[in-house]
């Protein structure tokens, strides 16, 4: 059980010691959920095992897997231009933009600041461009807005809709845009002069999900039984391809370097790791959702603190205590 085991450990210092106010830990296999577990409280709200967390790019890879469902379908390419599916992007630029360096952070897109207020679809017409669409990497939150336009382009659905009927597929049902489902307030918003009330009226495809520990755990179960449910096994494998080994990075994000599939990211250095083949995604928040495929494990880490590697937070730490447990 999670409960005694070194993760959970692992989960209860990061309070006790004051890194984070509180902690939900979750650990699933491909049979399913093992356990969840929650520690802490804060303004008085105690953590339960139910509460739900901004989420913030570990929204990424939920998007990429809802987009690559177009791609399995043959509705839509890795190799498509997003001018095809946005005609108003980029009219100065003289580079192809395609859906593969949009998921892999290669697409040279500018990127505005999370809370800006403009529509995220006029940001993507009005953007400036960094760099050659696949020369470099740097990070970027917008350019899954554009990845989002390319799957309402191939579907004619809402991206939204499209997501949400990933969600219920893989019994991630608390999925969720909407802020309205009480989550934990973001600390240190606040002293950076981040507004989170103008990031969650973005919702944003990048960074703008809520959701439970039994929601990231019940869709990486899916992920390790490779059931098809999400997507088919030959995707998911091609997501997990690091595609950012050979390019230079112009900053790097989240710390430490990691690199890049498609939506995915996996740890760069895995000489400091009991195990290999992890990946998953960090949020800005403190969130965390990893698979250990080797292990038959998908560890959740949700809490609500930005920038916990800066406090001491080592996901390196949690990646061998679940390797462990």
């Amino acid at each position: 059980m999670v409960e005694t085991g070194p993760a959970a450990d692992w989960a209860r210092k990061q309070v006790d010691t004051g890194r984070v106010p509180v902690a939900v830990l979750g650990i699933a296999s491909s049979q399913g959920i093992e356990d969840i577990v929650a520690f802490g409280s804060d303004e008085d709200r105690k953590a339960t095992p139910d509460d739900h967390f901004a989420l913030f790019s570990v929204t990424k890879p939920i998007t990429a897997l809802t987009i690559m469902r177009q791609v399995e379908l043959g509705k839509l390419a890795l190799g498509a231009a997003l001018q095809e599916a946005v005609p108003g992007f980029g009219p100065d630029r003289t580079d192809t933009v395609t859906l593969e360096h949009l998921l892999s952070h290669r697409s040279g897109i500018t990127d505005p600041n999370i809370d800006d207020a403009t529509p995220l679809r006029d940001a993507l017409t009005s953007t400036g461009q960094t760099f050659y669409a696949g020369s470099l990497v740097q990070y970027c939150n917008l350019a899954f807005e554009g990845a989002a336009a390319m799957a309402e382009w191939a579907d004619g659905r809402p991206f939204e809709d499209q997501l949400l009927a990933l969600a219920r597929d893989t019994g991630a049902d608390g999925l969720t845009f909407d802020a309205d489902c009480k989550p934990h307030s973001v600390r240190g918003a606040k002293e950076i002069g981040l507004s989170v009330g103008t990031m969650y009226k973005n919702r944003h495809p990048g960074a703008g999900l809520f959701g439970t520990a039994t929601d990231l755990l019940n869709l990486g179960t899916e992920l390790l039984r490779d059931s098809g449910k999400a997507v088919r096994p030959a995707t998911l494998a091609a997501m997990r391809r690091p595609r950012t080994k050979e390019t230079p990075f112009i900053s790097i994000l989240p710390s430490p370097k990691r690199h890049t599939g498609l939506g995915f990211q996996m740890p760069a250095n895995e000489s400091e790791l009991s195990a290999q083949g992890i990946y998953g995604h960090p949020g800005w928040s403190g969130t965390e959702w990893w698979m250990l495929p080797e292990q038959d494990r998908c560890v959740v880490f949700l809490t609500n603190v930005l920038d916990t590697p800066d406090r001491g937070v080592d996901t390196n730490e949690l990646f061998n205590a679940v390797a462990a447990s």
